[in-house]
């Protein structure tokens, strides 16, 4: 709805959604079979003879039916404080409610309890957790035309931003017993696991089976969105604009083990709940923060010819990327007793991003268009294999992997990267057995990106308002590897 009242412009709505998801998570059903060598020295000839150290196996009955809405309403007044300057204001109120089951089939861990429980029951709500009701999003800006020819004005802004949440932290409902039945299965004096049977059903030795448990009072995140821009007309058709953008994220998803024990070298490492194996515990604790210079300059249509340039020098730090791994970042703390030391660069973090497109008109009906984009490398972290428990504190089953990080003396950054080193490898040493290593999150960046697009187009007009139009493209023009 839009009305107006003398200078002011009043604009408000309603947003409504109902999500409905179907799926089913066959997460380790597959099984895993892990060789180290333990029987021969050598990972290889230990798989060869059909010795496997250790395997896994999930048996499921976990399909979802997972139900969720959200609601939205905003109010906003835009109006005119000066004949040059222009203010808007407003507030947005969304709610979401927690997924559940459309069936209740399902239970949580309950850290009150110490114990499983159906949801829906004794206190649990069908989703784990409450509905967060304080979700109020104020929004403010305003603009401000500097001079008498009106070709430079000068713009801020700021406002919170609530996320619908995703339905991906709420399919931890289906991983508890008696819905997800993990097991792990090892070489014992009592017998042995082999390739011909990886998964002895008579396994003498019961492992204890993993939990999932969601914050009760799990917030939805937010983002404090800010920015200050300057923009400046040359002539009539180019524009060139300088901005300040940054944001702090709150309240974000991320997960942790809240029954890993303290690393240790001793043989049997105990959890401090030795009737679980890992806790994996759904929080609202995650934290971001960005900062970026923007520069953008455009010339819009004249003389046969658009272009659009673009820059920005950003940082983007945080404690968690995302709430599953991502490619060099396992999202899930090596110390879960230790979250500050997860603070670093985002998994997604491009400090120098520069890109210029283009189209110009050539005589005799020909059309010149490229884009050329040139980037930095996203960050990754170093890690020992997933397969190597060094510190001793076990390992997450669902989807995580282990996450122990090596030692790191000085700077690790080669001086001269190349595929063939890449960073500098003597850097980093095995910490001893029972501790986590020194090595940060995303220390270390990966190779940059650098691509141009170039396209040669040809009009060739037909009978009547027809007209044909041939295309010679030429992808990565340069032919540059980027890894």
């Amino acid at each position: 709805l839009t009305w107006t009242r003398g200078s002011h412009l009043v604009k408000a709505g309603f947003d409504a959604r109902m999500v409905r998801q179907h799926a089913f998570r066959d997460v380790q059903a597959r099984g895993t079979l892990t060789f180290t060598g333990a029987f021969t020295g050598s990972p290889l000839v230990d798989l060869l003879s059909g010795l496997p150290t250790f395997t896994t196996l999930a048996r499921l009955d976990n399909p979802q039916r997972l139900r969720t809405e959200s609601y939205a309403a905003f109010v906003q007044d835009s109006f005119r404080v000066r004949p040059n300057v222009t203010v808007s204001a407003g507030v947005r109120y969304d709610l979401t409610s927690p997924p559940v089951d459309a069936d209740d089939r399902a239970s949580l861990y309950n850290p009150q309890t110490g114990s499983l429980q159906a949801v829906g029951a004794n206190g649990l709500s069908r989703a784990g957790y409450d509905a967060d009701r304080n979700n109020w999003a104020p929004r403010v800006g305003a603009a401000w035309t500097v001079d008498a020819a009106e070709t430079t004005v000068l713009r801020a802004a700021y406002g919170v931003h609530y996320n619908h949440s995703a339905l991906a932290p709420s399919e931890g409902l289906y991983f508890n017993a008696p819905y997800f039945d993990f097991a792990a299965y090892f070489t014992s004096p009592l017998g042995l696991v082999t390739l011909s049977d990886p998964f002895p059903r008579g396994f003498p030795i019961p492992t204890p089976n993993p939990a999932l448990g969601i914050q009760r009072d799990l917030r939805t995140p937010f983002l404090h969105e800010f920015n200050l821009t300057l923009q400046r007309q040359l002539g009539p058709t180019r524009v060139v604009e300088v901005a300040y953008v940054g944001s702090r994220g709150r309240n974000l998803i991320a997960s942790r083990d809240i029954n890993q024990p303290r690393p240790s070298a001793a043989p049997a490492n105990l959890r401090p709940d030795p009737r679980f194996a890992d806790i994996t515990f759904i929080e609202s604790r995650a934290r971001s923060e960005f900062d970026s210079l923007q520069a953008r300059f455009q010339q819009r249509y004249a003389f046969g010819c658009t272009m659009l340039v673009a820059y920005t020098l950003g940082k983007s730090m945080d404690d968690a990327s995302g709430f599953f791994t991502s490619a060099g970042d396992p999202n899930f703390p090596q110390d879960s007793a230790n979250l500050d030391a997860e603070w670093g660069r985002s998994s997604f973090d491009l400090r120098h991003r520069f890109s210029v497109s283009f189209s110009y008109e050539l005589p005799f009906q020909f059309t010149l268009a490229g884009i050329v984009a040139m980037q930095s490398g996203r960050p990754f972290t170093v890690a020992l294999l997933p397969e190597v428990d060094n510190s001793n504190t076990g390992r997450s089953s669902l989807g995580f992997g282990a996450n122990d990080r090596p030692n790191v003396s000085g700077n690790a950054g080669a001086a001269s990267p190349e595929p063939n080193q890449w960073f500098d490898t003597g850097a980093f040493s095995m910490p001893a057995f029972g501790t986590f290593g020194s090595a940060g999150r995303n220390i270390l960046e990966g190779p940059g990106y650098q691509n141009v697009n170039l396209a040669l187009l040809k009009q060739i007009p037909l009978p009547g308002r027809a007209r044909l139009q041939l295309r010679a493209k030429a992808f990565n023009l340069l032919n540059r590897v980027n890894f």
